[in-house]
């Protein structure tokens, strides 16, 4: 590799590991108390296929978004390089912490500014790692950034005649249908009007290898299933039925439509919060951009700034709630048109990255103590879990809402089986592998003498359970 290639990487990696705190923080906070099991999935993948080969990974359920790609192909290489939770973690951490900085650099920015949009982004989610902290690990929509940087250079370096660029063309479409949908409701808008400001009428050939490539990946979807590996392909997803009754109540009642949307996104207060300062820094840019007689680049750019709202609109037809995860456009826009703005400023923008800097790591050590804190919190409270964990017979097997079972299989070195069942006591797998739960998953709810639910609510409308101990969130019960 040339040295200009690798300099942006040594430096994102002194950045990173400068700052790593923010991500301990956020470990902690995910597989300590604000456990989301599906983090882990990606990692117990690969450690069946490791372990038990192919016959290991058969019975898998895996998500819409599948994240074959990149996540799980991640998952399966490193795992036997870095079997250790916490390095797996930590790897993928620092590869998604790149990210932003490649979108940035991809669409415009100077290096220098690109580098703060990838510090900024990871202090965000240091100081909120249960919304915002979910980017850093796998099979949690970080890598659209991946795809988007990827299609970006495939448009920039689009020649039809040349069948190569079909072909990879091609194979990114078909890799985004089967692993990553929230690629097409969050930047496809931008995409496509990128390709026809910059290809014209040679637009046709990458947007035809995006149908192409939907029709690839629908065939491969059932390909794993033959295999035993279940997928929810796009069949599964009334998508269609629900953008129509969407259109027909615009026509009817478009008031209704509009505080609706309004209200989707004001009663989440952290979304919310978010859309309010993404709205104000990209109106301002938006604003001064005006005056800038820049032709295609204010129109691209005034498109990508549409994004989060055109976004909005996409999951309103689809009856899917906004989430902040859904949107790491929002913070990513926030930092990138504040840094767009501040590249426009004479004088100053050479020397306001190492300012920055500086400043964001004097802020830091100023939340090192507390940062710290929470880190062996974190920690303390899942060693607690497995320790109550321990006080049951690993022999026999148990039942559990969904969030904790994946959590006890990567943490514990016992073998526990504890069977998925949903707050209203029915078989859940979700996520997971068919296969840990054997014939047991055909028992009903009632049969299992004891197991954990995070929600003490469930254990008042279980009949014949009492609550045996409560531990940092989880709640053992046995039955009567």
């Amino acid at each position: 590799m040339k040295l200009r290639n690798v300099k942006p990487i040594l430096i994102l990696l002194i950045l990173f590991g400068s700052f790593h705190l923010f991500y301990d923080v956020i470990y902690e906070n995910h597989l300590g108390e604000g456990t989301d099991s599906d983090i882990l999935y990606p990692y117990l993948f690969a450690r069946d296929f490791w372990t038990g080969g192919w016959e290991g990974v058969r019975g898998w359920n895996l998500p819409p978004c599948t994240t074959i790609f990149p996540d799980l192909i991640y998952a399966i290489l490193a795992y036997p390089i870095v079997s250790s939770i916490y390095w797996f973690h930590l790897v993928f951490g620092f590869l998604v912490f790149c990210l932003p900085y490649a979108l940035a650099r991809s669409l415009g920015l100077a290096k220098r500014f690109s580098y703060l949009v990838s510090l900024g982004f990871f202090m965000f989610a240091g100081l909120d790692p249960n919304q915002l902290g979910q980017f850093y690990f796998p099979s949690f929509h970080a890598m659209t950034f991946f795809f988007v940087i990827w299609t970006l250079f495939e448009l920039d370096h689009w020649n039809p005649k040349k069948g190569k660029v079909w072909f990879r063309f091609l194979l990114l479409m078909t890799l985004v249908w089967v692993s990553e949908y929230w690629f097409f409701i969050n930047f496809s808008p931008f995409l496509i009007f990128y390709a026809l400001v910059r290809l014209r009428w040679q637009s046709v050939g990458p947007l035809s290898m995006g149908f192409v490539g939907y029709h690839l990946a629908k065939s491969i979807g059932k390909g794993l299933r033959w295999l035993g590996i279940g997928t929810m392909g796009s069949d599964n997803l009334s998508h269609l039925t629900k953008l129509m009754n969407t259109f027909h109540s615009i026509l009817i009642d478009p008031n209704s439509v509009w505080q609706t949307l309004v209200h989707s996104v004001s009663n989440q207060e952290v979304l919310s919060e978010w859309f309010y300062w993404y709205l104000v820094i990209g109106s301002l840019f938006v604003l001064l951009s005006l005056f800038r007689n820049q032709g295609k680049d204010f129109f691209l750019d005034f498109v990508f700034y549409l994004s989060p709202l055109i976004s909005i609109f996409i999951l309103y037809t689809i009856q899917i709630e906004p989430n902040i995860r859904y949107f790491y456009i929002l913070p990513f826009g926030i930092l990138y048109f504040s840094f767009r703005l501040l590249e426009r400023i004479p004088f100053i923008r050479f020397g306001i990255p190492i300012v920055l800097v500086f400043g964001c790591f004097w802020y830091y050590l100023g939340k090192h103590s507390e940062l710290t804190t929470m880190v062996k919190a974190g920690e303390t409270k899942r060693n607690h879990r497995l320790e109550c964990l321990s006080e049951f017979d690993p022999n026999l097997p148990g039942a559990a809402t969904y969030w904790p079972i994946k959590y006890s299989y990567a943490f514990s070195h016992q073998k526990w089986t504890l069977v998925p069942f949903t707050k209203d006591g029915v078989y859940y797998p979700w996520v997971a592998n068919f296969t840990w739960d054997g014939n047991l998953k055909n028992q009903s709810f009632v049969s299992f003498s004891w197991g954990v639910t995070e929600s003490k609510e469930n254990l008042e409308n279980w009949k014949g359970v009492r609550l045996v101990k409560a531990c940092e969130g989880w709640y053992f019960f046995r039955r009567n």
